[in-house]
């Protein structure tokens, strides 16, 4: 062979690697959200960050109906993507269960399992919830005496996370007393005891924590009974919780790209369970200790991220 066959050889070889897309290149995630809410933008954001797939955005209206993320099924699967991420609760409602035969991954959830009518195979992602074990820790270092922690939730939409927690509970031997309530006022006749009875109450993020009746009464009683609060976030600490942790957006899209990227490699979502947040910063009221006698340990208030 000659050396001019041999140099057209190797120029034909490179332009070839050069033209043929890589692996990486070749995948492709179609996502689905809301582009007006903000905090859904910033996980988009750290899910590019971290994604080595290609982004293909879909953009739909948080409005509660169903009907016109349905209606994209069609042209998402035309696309025949690698994977769909649903950022949001509404986008998760809308499509699991209704596409099948592509990786689903949801981010910026808060409770999935009780949003989904059975749990598809084909559908993993990352919780907005942060731990039940990670806050049980921090209240037993700042209050190693209290054995026991009450919770009023409403079962339809907190029940998994309720029992995650009597769990964590349990495994730093103490007790997670829970109540079910149907509605505020119920919710509020459930406190009433539970604060008169148990130095510590975790605050969940469901419709209790929405309702200003309850919140209003919850703190007013944990002033009186001098008790403690584990808020669902620094806005909860700053209003008079004892502590929280705050859930980083970007951080859960990061995680959410994380799995991706896994699934990408070939790993199948149903051998892949719901993760919650691995990053947030903890908020701690310092304030609120101190009128409750409590000594925050050093430790803690180097880890923090907001101390008021």
């Amino acid at each position: 062979m000659t050396t001019r066959h041999m140099l057209a050889i190797s120029l034909m070889l490179m332009l070839f690697a050069v033209l043929q897309p890589s692996a990486g290149w070749a995948k492709e995630v179609v996502v689905l959200l809301d582009p007006n809410i903000r905090p859904y933008v910033e996980a988009l954001a750290g899910f590019k960050e971290s994604s080595e797939a290609n982004i293909k955005i879909f953009t739909r209206k948080e409005d509660g109906d169903f009907s016109d993320e349905r209606a994209m099924i069609g042209a998402i699967k035309a696309r025949k993507p690698d994977q769909v991420l649903l950022i949001g609760a509404e986008a998760m409602q809308a499509l699991a269960g209704k596409i099948t035969d592509i990786p689903l991954i949801f981010c910026m959830v808060l409770n999935p399992e009780e949003k989904l009518d059975g749990m598809p195979s084909n559908l993993t992602g990352v919780t907005m919830n942060v731990a039940p074990e990670r806050q049980m820790k921090i209240l037993s270092q700042i209050m190693p005496d209290a054995r026991s922690v009450g919770v009023v939730y409403r079962p339809e939409e907190a029940d998994t996370l309720v029992k995650r927690g009597e769990k964590a509970c349990e495994n730093l031997n103490r007790q997670l007393i829970s109540k079910k309530a149907n509605n505020s006022t119920e919710a509020v006749e459930m406190l009433e005891k539970l604060l008169a009875d148990y130095p510590a109450y975790w605050m969940l993020p469901d419709k209790f924590s929405r309702s200003s009746d309850v919140i209003r009464y919850l703190y007013f009683a944990a002033g009186e009974k001098n008790r403690a609060l584990i808020g669902i976030s620094d806005k909860y600490v700053r209003a008079g919780a004892l502590f929280a942790f705050t859930v980083n957006n970007a951080s859960l899209g990061q995680q959410a790209a994380k799995l991706s990227n896994r699934i990408l490699s070939g790993d199948k979502p149903k051998n892949l369970p719901f993760e919650m947040a691995y990053e947030a910063d903890l908020s701690i009221n310092l304030k609120v200790a101190g009128r409750m006698g409590l000594v925050v340990p050093d430790e803690l208030i180097r880890q923090a991220k907001v101390i008021y």
